[in-house]
């Protein structure tokens, strides 16, 4: 799962939702009248009372004459605003989220500013208290605790001083840095480059965290709830493994920092892909909590995260490509005849209509059967290119397209450049239309019966 939860389609699943953009699938418009160079975000947590106090900047230019700009911002009341310094000449909220806020000088066009914003109370939608009394939050909700741009598509350098009461740890994105202590508290710090506040999500908790680093030096830092480490620390130590694995199908780790954070929100939590650590939501249920979560969460770091789906219709780059990894896997490490497994899944769900659904239609969500028919579509995919160019475009595409906003028109264009294939009829067949595909494209390749 990245960004949304598919307009709650999928939650609640046992595999997790789509990388579509939150603010994007709830209809906002999104205002690209300024860039978003940073984040700088200082929060204080008080666990037993649930309230948050935040303290944020935002550094950003302008790409047209500002007399006004919106964040957002859910939950807290704000206190107070300044830009450059000097006290806004007004702020209000619109709405549930949005933060309008009158600069006393207008800012113009092609400027460097910062906004600071401080606030605090509750957290809004998407901050999730855990069994053990602490709080994680969903990605695509991180105006929830700290204000963000409302443009969907808005990459930054993240910060964060997480401050919380002895005995309690915060976990975030990125870099590690230097946990500070103080009378009855410690400040636990996170950094990231580049990322889509989309992808950002903070666990405060009573953690056990360890530290390793993968072969190249990259650092893990693994965190666990109260009461989850020995059964989640096993999936956990098999990260390098995992990681070594999707780098050998989908090119070299995007990120410079990597790990896991295990939490019990409820049963039914699902796994999300925050960049660079994901977190899962239900690790207390043993039955959800398998390696084979771990693959596909950590699939998304290539596919949803580091390449992220421009628009919820778009969301089948990742969960399509992050689910058959997990097929790859299985085949790779257990031995899995997948030409078996696809004409089971063919035969078993002929008569599901569900099943058949498009996978891709302009300004439409995805249902969940991106989790279903979506290996099976990119199964059927491989074999009507040959291994050898599929495996092409899976590295390819990550490799190409890092950093970056794509959509599943893209992927199609990209995938026949790297096949040399006119694959149109193949996209119609799988992606873009419902029902079973025609015999031509049910049984490419080796799957003919």
């Amino acid at each position: 799962m990245v960004a949304t939860v598919l307009a709650g389609v999928v939650a609640g699943t046992a595999t997790a939702a789509g990388s579509a953009d939150g603010k994007a699938a709830a209809g906002v418009a999104a205002d690209a009248s300024f860039d978003v160079l940073g984040y700088d975000v200082a929060i204080g947590y008080q666990p037993d009372t649930q309230t948050l106090e935040g303290d944020t900047t935002v550094s950003a230019t302008a790409t047209e004459a500002l007399d006004s700009l919106t964040l957002q911002l859910s939950g807290p009341a704000v206190r107070s605003v300044a830009v450059d310094g000097e006290k806004a000449e007004s702020f209000s909220r619109a709405g549930e989220q949005d933060l309008v806020i009158v600069p006393a000088t207008p800012i113009g066009r092609g400027d460097r500013f910062r906004v600071r914003v401080t606030y605090d109370g509750t957290p809004g939608p998407g901050w999730l208290g855990t069994t053990s009394g602490g709080a994680t939050t969903m990605i695509g909700s991180s105006s929830a605790w700290f204000p963000v741009h409302d443009d969907a598509r808005d990459r930054a350098s993240f910060s964060l001083a997480a401050t919380v009461p002895d005995g309690w740890r915060a976990v975030s994105v990125g870099r590690e840095g230097t946990m500070v202590r103080t009378a009855g508290a410690s400040t636990f710090r996170w950094a990231e480059r580049d990322v889509d506040p989309d992808h950002v999500a903070v666990t405060i908790d009573r953690l056990t965290t360890v530290r390793s680093a993968l072969a190249d030096g990259t650092p893990v830092v693994d965190a666990y709830a109260p009461g989850l480490r020995d059964a989640t620390e096993p999936l956990a130590k098999r990260l390098p493994e995992v990681l070594g694995f999707l780098s050998g199908r989908f090119g070299p780790y995007p990120f410079d920092a990597a790990g896991n954070v295990f939490v019990h929100v409820n049963d039914d939590g699902p796994g999300i892909a925050p960049q660079t650590r994901t977190v899962y939501l239900g690790a207390g249920n043993e039955q959800y909590m398998t390696l084979r979560l771990v693959v596909h969460e950590q699939a998304h770091q290539w596919y949803g995260v580091s390449v992220t789906p421009h628009d919820p219709e778009d969301v089948c780059l990742s969960e399509c490509f992050a689910e058959y990894a997990t097929w790859l896997w299985d085949e790779e490490r257990d031995g899995v005849d997948l030409d078996a497994r696809y004409r089971d899944l063919v035969e078993a769900n002929r008569g599901d209509d569900a099943f058949w659904g498009e996978l891709y239609r302009p300004g439409a969500t995805p249902q969940i059967n991106l989790y279903s028919k979506g290996p099976v579509a990119l199964h059927a995919l491989r074999r009507q290119v040959g291994d050898e160019a599929f495996d092409r475009l899976l590295r390819a595409w990550p490799q190409e397209h890092r950093g970056e906003y794509a959509t599943w028109p893209q992927l199609e264009s990209f995938a026949e450049q790297v096949t040399g294939q006119d694959l149109t009829g193949f996209y119609r067949a799988w992606f873009r239309g419902a029902g079973v595909p025609s015999d031509e494209y049910l049984w490419p390749g080796e799957l003919a019966p």
